[in-house]
């Protein structure tokens, strides 16, 4: 599947003329940013190379850093040398040398403009001092510059088979007025094509490509455009990411219900312990109570056995007072000698 990266499909034109051909070599005037809206990234990826043309620092620093197999050049083209000024319209591929259209552009579409002075070189030096090979398409927008640079080439020395070049006023669908179409006719170039943007012109000695202009970009070009191309890898992506997400919960919930199940054993663990405990605190409580009752009872008999314990040792006490009394009378003290002296005499009896 062929991936289009030019703002309009001019690369799927040029794909029909060039599908077999591997390498080949292309001069881009106005190249712009090396990826968005190229007409010549899907060649350079596919190993072509060539020579990259554009006045605006930003993007020729990208051309620069992206574009390492073709030349990268940060100047402009023209019919003359010089040096004018130019008028980048920032953030846009709509810089020109013309003051009015950026001031019409500006003013229109709000586009911040910054002037400076930049060099102009013809096409034919460049070709005359870089090219040693045959150019299969130059491309040039160089936002109504266009004639000028075609007037800055040699077309006996350096002819492309193929040059597409906008045709249209800047930001506007309506055709500018030029002599382009009959200056490349005298130089044997025939314009073969016209895409609302861009005319196309064939070099005569390679008339028979003609047939490859016949329709617009069509499904039987087996394309698809840069951004719908990202547009589906993100949407690839997303779905992988979403699939990812949808095990990750399946996962997750998986473990919630191992979990719930889990919970479920542990609360009823829980439920079983509390009733034991219950049950054991309850058993507590009766020993408890029968203790202090046992404590309570034995307390009361350890009192009534002291109460006891006194009341025989007053008894005691007495008695031993009474003996005591007695053995001081008058009578004890006969009855004793009485009893020595039976004894003494062998009295039995009372």
């Amino acid at each position: 599947m062929f991936i289009s990266y030019a703002q309009n499909f001019e690369d799927v034109i040029l794909n029909r003329v060039f599908a077999d051909k591997k390498t080949g070599f292309y001069i881009d005037v106005g190249a712009q940013h090396p990826l968005y809206d190229s007409v010549t990234k899907a060649f350079y990826d596919r190993g072509w190379q060539g020579i990259n043309i554009e006045p605006v620092k930003e993007y020729y620093e990208l051309l620069a850093k992206e574009r390492e197999r073709d030349l990268n050049l940060n100047l402009a083209v023209g019919e003359t040398e010089a040096e004018l000024d130019f008028f980048e319209l920032e953030g846009t591929g709509l810089s020109t040398f013309d003051r009015a259209t950026a001031e019409r552009l500006a003013q229109e579409e709000g586009y911040k403009i910054n002037s400076y002075q930049v060099p102009i070189v013809k096409l034919a030096d460049i070709c005359q001092q870089h090219l040693n090979c045959q150019i299969d398409f130059l491309k040039i927008d160089v936002e109504g510059w266009e004639e000028k640079v075609i007037l800055g080439n040699d077309w006996s020395r350096f002819r492309p088979t193929i040059i597409i070049l906008e045709a249209t006023i800047p930001n506007s669908p309506t055709r500018a007025e030029t002599n382009i179409t009959e200056i490349l006719k005298d130089q044997n170039y025939q314009q073969v094509y016209f895409d609302g943007l861009n005319d196309y012109y064939l070099a005569n000695e390679s008339c028979e490509l003609i047939k490859h202009f016949a329709t617009p970009p069509n499904v039987f070009d087996k394309f698809i455009s840069y951004h719908l191309s990202t547009v589906q890898s993100h949407a690839k992506n997303l779905e992988e990411v979403i699939k990812s997400r949808e095990e990750e919960n399946k996962s997750i919930k998986k473990q919630l219900e191992e979990n719930e199940r889990y919970n479920h054993i542990l609360n009823n663990r829980l439920k079983d312990e509390q009733f034991e405990v219950q049950r054991l605190t309850k058993i507590l409580t009766r020993l408890q109570n029968a203790e202090q009752e046992v404590s309570d009872q034995f307390n009361h008999k350890i009192t009534q056995l002291k109460t006891q314990i006194t009341e025989k040792n007053q008894q005691l006490t007495r008695a031993n007072q009474l003996v005591a009394a007695m053995e001081t009378s008058k009578f004890w003290k006969m009855r004793s000698v009485w009893f020595g002296m039976k004894n003494s005499l062998g009295i039995k009896g009372n």
